[in-house]
């Protein structure tokens, strides 16, 4: 397992490098360095000239908003042919309707609509009772598929995080499968996470057996209550915690203990609409320990951020850009 998403992060940069170049379209020093990277990897380029390509729609489409972006821009940024060069009328809602479409175009394929029985959306939470009286708890911009067939009883997390409570039956064993891990119980509750290359379990009552189902290895054997477990870069961390504060969305809180601002910006994606983009990755390295409200996400950014002079700026309504200045 790595730590990070090459694809995600690839699509960030190609972001990050678009929104530059609008904010200095006659940096030349700017140009050579964008060119450099999309040299070093034709991946690069790619995901580069997907984003210029979804740029030079946004010439095309009407305003929805009279409302100021900050994001300035101008029509020389990009080369854009005659007939798509946006007017100054228009510039004041282009940088969010670029942000929009970039988020529909960039974003992962919709294999997982199809893969998924029950999802929820950004900022919605959902409960669903399974046909042995089981019941999963879903966050915020969560999947999963369930499979019950014969002695088994299967659950896949394909996004997110749930919170499982299970029926007890020893002759049914009860699985969840999140990418390589796989969890089994008999009768317990636990939340499992889903991140980029990361899965965390953590258990509120009972015992689960973790394993890592691609390499036929176990992780542990008998995770117990009050115990989280994270497996990342092939490395199992067991740390443990009060059993009360398992899955604390749940009671709409984010609860950090000594971790970063990067991860808890991606936690806090799932309640914010449209995408954050972290430009300051020695801002993201900061750590941090707090209680949050996830029912105000916005406000718990900014209280996440300020202490380390930190920001968010909206760039439109669906592009949320972190830096410090």
């Amino acid at each position: 397992m790595t730590s990070a998403d090459p694809a995600s992060s690839r699509r960030d940069q190609a972001l990050d490098w678009l929104l530059r170049v609008q904010q200095a379209p006659d940096d030349i020093q700017l140009r050579a360095e964008l060119a450099q990277w999309c040299a070093s990897d034709v991946a690069n380029a790619e995901a580069y000239g997907k984003a210029e390509r979804v740029w030079r729609m946004t010439a095309q489409l009407t305003p929805t908003s009279a409302a100021q972006w900050p994001l300035p821009v101008t029509s020389n940024a990009v080369s854009l042919p005659p007939a798509a060069r946006p007017t100054r009328r228009r510039q004041r809602w282009l940088g969010a309707a670029v942000a929009a479409c970039l988020l529909v175009a960039l974003a992962p394929s919709l294999s997982l609509r199809m893969q998924a029985d029950y999802r929820t959306g950004q900022g919605e939470t959902r409960d669903i009772t399974l046909a042995d009286g089981s019941v999963v708890q879903m966050d915020s911009d969560s999947a999963i598929a369930v499979q019950y067939a014969g002695t088994q009883r299967d659950v896949r997390l394909l996004a997110g995080q749930a919170f499982f409570k299970v029926t007890p039956d020893a002759t049914r064993p009860f699985h969840v499968r999140a990418d390589a891990v796989q969890v089994t119980v008999t009768g317990t509750a636990f939340n499992v996470e889903l991140r980029p290359q990361q899965v965390d379990v953590e258990v509120e009552h009972g015992s689960v057996r973790v394993a890592d189902a691609s390499q036929a290895r176990v992780l542990s054997s008998a995770l117990t209550a009050g115990e989280r477990l994270r497996y990342i870069d092939g490395l199992v961390q067991v740390r443990t915690f009060q059993p009360s504060q398992a899955a604390a969305w749940r009671k709409g809180q984010l609860i950090a203990d000594d971790v970063s601002i990067a991860e808890l910006i991606g936690e806090l994606e799932r309640y914010l609409p449209g995408k954050v983009l972290l430009r300051d990755q020695s801002l993201g390295s900061k750590r941090v320990t707090g209680v949050y409200d996830l029912r105000k996400p916005q406000a718990a950014l900014n209280a996440v951020l300020r202490p380390h002079g930190g920001k968010a700026e909206n760039f439109g309504p669906w592009l949320l850009v972190v830096s410090r200045p």
